[in-house]
């Protein structure tokens, strides 16, 4: 057997010992060798492995990079087949330049102190870039309290309030309650019987569903959940961290 036949002998046999060793099947090897074959294999593939341990290491750090990949072009079509939900101004207030070239999507909790945190992120970043459109999606998920919050701030859409309110919802201490909701209602200007009336019309109640739906539809589980164009980031992000990744996609494109 010359070098190269060895070489290929060998690479052959470390595929199949992995696949004897998992019990996996590879159906071009397994029918051509027999139990003192497979032995001997499964010998080669040990004492390889003993002598360069680092290939397993390699061979994890491969199998996650490839997750990672797969798990991205997952996201980045689903939210391509759900722009419809994401983007409809019917669900969500818009902020920001409306035909800006790069899109944000915030999903956030009106009790999430990270939503808190991204606050002031959010809005340095759309005084900084006003090529940025900006869209809220209220996404309550912890609990009775964030829900009627979020549901608040889309009515109050129908007083022209939004972000005044939106915003001092995110500012408030401690968890919000109904009674927090309402106060704050009127601090900024909010009739709250109209706003509590609205609450319970039938867009109003549409956008809630439709903005949980959505969420749920792109496997959204924690907030604030960001989605810069098509590109899924389920953290905090800081200012800095936005205006690089808002540079490296308009790079790329």
């Amino acid at each position: 057997m010359n070098f190269l036949s060895l070489k290929k002998f060998s690479a052959a046999a470390i595929l199949a010992g992995f696949a004897l060793s998992s019990q996996l099947t590879m159906p071009a090897f397994a029918k051509t060798f027999d139990d003192a074959d497979k032995t001997a294999i499964q010998g080669i593939v040990k004492d390889y492995l003993l002598k360069n341990p680092e290939i397993i290491r390699e061979a994890l750090i491969e199998l996650e990079r490839r997750t990672a990949e797969a798990e991205k072009n997952r996201q980045k079509k689903l939210v391509a087949e759900n722009q419809a939900l994401l983007t409809d101004p019917k669900y969500a207030h818009i902020a920001g330049n409306e035909k800006g070239d790069i899109t944000v999507v915030e999903f956030f909790d009106y009790n999430c102190p990270y939503c808190r945190q991204s606050l002031k992120d959010i809005e340095k970043l759309m005084d900084a870039d006003k090529n940025v459109r900006v869209i809220f999606k209220e996404y309550p998920i912890l609990g009775k309290a964030s829900t009627t919050a979020s549901i608040a701030a889309l009515a109050s859409r129908k007083q022209g309030k939004y972000m005044e309110f939106h915003t001092a919802l995110l500012s408030a201490k401690g968890r919000i309650n109904d009674e927090q909701i309402t106060s704050i209602a009127k601090t900024v200007g909010l009739d709250v019987e109209k706003l509590k009336s609205d609450m319970k019309s039938a867009d109003v109640l549409e956008a809630h569903k439709k903005n949980m739906e959505v969420g749920q539809k792109l496997g959204i589980n924690g907030t604030p959940t960001f989605i810069f164009n098509d590109q899924v980031i389920p953290q905090v992000l800081p200012f800095e961290a936005m205006k690089q990744l808002i540079a490296r996609i308009r790079k790329a494109s």
